[in-house]
């Protein structure tokens, strides 16, 4: 299902392609709230466009980026 990318999913893909990353440490990066970034992701994750490999940590990893 292709999703409109907002601006936070194009920060949250741009440093996604440079390798893993934390809803924190994307939170610190980008500067949006730690619940924005985390509900952007399970938006991405639902599309199939990232993937969480960490659950106590929330740690995900590019997919398969949609740009």
């Amino acid at each position: 299902m292709p999703v409109d990318l907002t601006d936070a999913d194009h920060a949250i893909l741009d440093h996604l392609v440079a390798g893993r990353c934390t809803v924190g440490y994307l939170s610190d990066e980008i500067e949006y709230s730690r619940q924005h970034i985390h509900n952007r992701l399970n938006v991405l994750q639902a599309a199939e466009y990232v993937r969480k490999i960490h659950e106590p940590t929330g740690l995900y990893e590019l997919q398969s980026d949609p740009r």
